[in-house]
């Protein structure tokens, strides 16, 4: 059976995601899909207080529903993830100015997270999108916003040192 490129890019970044959820788990989270946990908790109280939303919903700069990947709840912190992996050529950088727009002005967390990694994106792409961050571009700073661009090697050093269990 031959699988095409674009259900190869999907399969991939499934996997890239599904990487994460076990250094959830051993911190001490729960994991819930986000609709699985607003059937579950429909008024939003629970007993525990670190969990992560898988798809979590938000509305983009085109006032569309859109989801990422997480957003982890810690007490009264919440920290949106959003993941991108590109191993080969493709259109996955070409989401990054989009993404970094709807972080700046949608997501509704002050803290977000962009895991970016594969090594196949276009060649000043991943900088590019360093840079606007580093640059603090459209002044997000001032917006109470918090974003930060990882590998997926970094971001778990930076959730086992923010979350350890």
């Amino acid at each position: 059976m031959t699988i095409t490129q674009g259900a190869q890019a999907n399969l991939n970044g499934k996997v890239f995601e599904d990487m994460l959820v076990p250094i959830f788990k051993a911190n001490g989270f729960e994991v819930f899909y986000e609709s699985e946990f607003k059937k579950k908790f429909p008024d939003g109280k629970v007993d525990f207080d670190r969990y992560i939303l898988k798809n979590a919903s938000y509305v983009t700069i085109y006032n569309e529903s859109g989801k990422t990947e997480f957003v982890i709840v810690a007490g009264t912190r919440r920290v949106r993830v959003e993941t991108k992996y590109q191993a080969s050529a493709g259109s996955v950088d070409e989401k990054y100015p989009y993404m970094l727009l709807n972080g700046i002005y949608q997501y509704p967390e002050s803290e977000v997270i962009f895991v970016v990694d594969g090594g196949g994106y276009k060649a000043g792409a991943r900088e590019w999108l360093q840079q606007h961050i580093d640059d603090n571009w459209l002044d997000y700073k001032a917006m109470g916003k918090k974003i930060q661009l990882m590998k997926i090697a970094d971001f778990v050093n930076w959730f086992n040192h923010e979350f350890s269990a």
